[in-house]
Formats: structure tokens, sequence, C-alpha cells
């Protein structure tokens, strides 16, 4: 698999323009958000930023939890905070439903099995140093 880009999000030097919220079922179907800042052009380079992670250390633990990542563009220090985001269990066994409250904010939803598929292919394509 071949990317794009000509330097990989997570070796640019240049500041943060979306925001990646992680969501983890940790159990008893309490989820934990976690949020940061992410580098990329669009919602595929940031989440591949979360992934990788400063300098292409391999930053983002998969845990088998994972129920996805929300990517918005820009950064907002109170959806940082509290992001608005709503989860329910999905039609199939392990899936969830991502709901998010966007208020004409570009965002896109990646489920687990997405972000785990990008992890394989930036993994495969780049290791990790």
């Amino acid at each position: 698999m071949t990317f794009n880009w000509t330097t990989p999000p997570w070796l640019r030097h240049e500041d943060c323009t979306h925001m990646a919220t992680t969501l983890t079922h940790v159990g008893d179907g309490e989820i934990n958000p976690l949020s940061e800042g992410v580098r990329g052009v669009d919602a595929t380079e940031a989440l591949a930023d979360l992934i990788m992670g400063p300098g292409g250390r391999g930053g983002m633990l998969i845990h088998p939890g994972l129920v996805g990542v929300v990517i918005r563009r820009g950064i907002d220090v109170m959806w940082m905070a509290k992001p608005p985001v709503r989860i329910g269990l999905g039609d199939r066994e392990g899936e969830w439903r991502i709901d998010v409250d966007a208020d004409d904010a570009e965002v896109t939803v990646f489920s687990a099995p997405e972000v785990r598929e990008l992890s394989a292919r930036l993994r495969e394509a780049y290791g990790t140093t």
C-alpha cells in the first residue's frame, strides 16, 4: 500500500489541524473518551498521525476495547473537554454505533475495524522506529 503524502503527518513540523477523540469501552457499558490534537490535511492523515505518534514511534496503542476514533477539523477546547459523542450498540454483536453532534463542523468517524486496518497498513509500509 502506498500513501499519497510526500512527508507523513507524524514527521511534519507543523501545528495540529484536527482533534482526535479515541473512544474505548472500559467495561460495564462505560466508554472512555480521550481527545488530543493531531496533524494532517484530511481526516485520514490526522488518524495516521494519531496511530503512528510523534516521530513514527507507534504512538497509539490499539486496545481490544477500541470502539472508534472521531476526527474533527480544527481545534476546539470545549470539544476536547467534553466531546459531543453518543455511543450505542450496533446491529451485530461487538459492533458500536457512534453519533456526533457536529454543529456544521467537519467530522469523520472511523470504526474500530477501520482504525485497525489503517494501523496495519501504516506499520507494513513504515514499521515503527
